[in-house]
């Protein structure tokens, strides 16, 4: 997992220049990306990168960045949870049972 001190949106928008253009919401029991809510089978998207964003000022603010993809079509994306008490229950089921293959390298997203 990386802290950052860049704000959500700042890393978001890094992300997506990087390719992580698709918004992976969840849908039932599954993560749907594509239009019309077509779901997307959980054992095929893989976390690729965690950033945690703190709230120092308000606990609000505080957040889980998720860099994901689909392993079957390459598609690449970005999912927002809640932290601690903010975070979605159902996000939290789901998210559990997707593997994190996060590489442990220096990361410009999460540098000001």
């Amino acid at each position: 997992m990386i802290f950052t001190e860049k704000t959500l949106s700042e890393v978001m928008e890094i992300l997506r220049k990087r390719g992580y253009t698709e918004d992976f919401n969840l849908l039932e029991e599954h993560i749907s990306y594509k239009e019309g809510g077509e779901k997307v089978n959980i054992t095929d998207i893989v976390i690729d990168k965690v950033y945690r964003f703190t709230g120092l000022n308000d606990l609000d603010d505080e957040a889980t960045l998720y860099a994901m993809r689909n392993t079957r079509d390459g598609a690449l994306g970005v999912f927002v949870n809640g932290y601690s008490i903010y975070s979605d229950p159902r996000a939290n089921k789901i998210l559990s049972q997707i593997p994190i293959q996060e590489i442990d390298e220096d990361d410009g997203a999460a540098h000001k």
